[in-house]
């Protein structure tokens, strides 16, 4: 009797165990799924701007002006402001030339 309800008892505590270690993979699973995603949409709204700026620095006679605004075009409520030579709109990051030119971009989350 002694052995079988010893038995029964480690049988408990690993089913207990594992449903411990499961729900733990699935907090963790759901974890990495929502900053996956917050990540996807980083990189989408910077592709945006990105794709927005270089068609306006494409263009003749584009200035420094209009490709901020081509920037901020995708995104609503951005307040530009500078650091480190670059100015930051958004999730991406400009740095023009003396003369008003593009010269880089760089994302906001991995500047130079």
């Amino acid at each position: 009797m002694a052995k079988s309800t010893l038995g029964f008892v480690l049988l408990a505590l690993l089913l207990l165990f594992s449903n411990i270690w499961w729900a733990f993979q699935m907090l963790d699973a759901g974890i990495t799924h929502t900053y996956m995603g917050a990540s996807l949409e980083d990189n989408q709204t910077a592709l945006s701007q990105v794709i927005d700026v270089a068609k306006e620095a494409s263009r003749a006679g584009s200035s420094r002006d209009s490709i901020v605004a081509a920037a901020a075009q995708s995104q609503t409520r951005i307040e530009p402001f500078e650091k480190d030579g670059y100015l930051w709109v958004g999730k991406i990051g400009l740095k023009f030339q003396e003369d008003g030119r593009l010269q880089d971009v760089v994302r906001a989350w991995s500047p130079p």
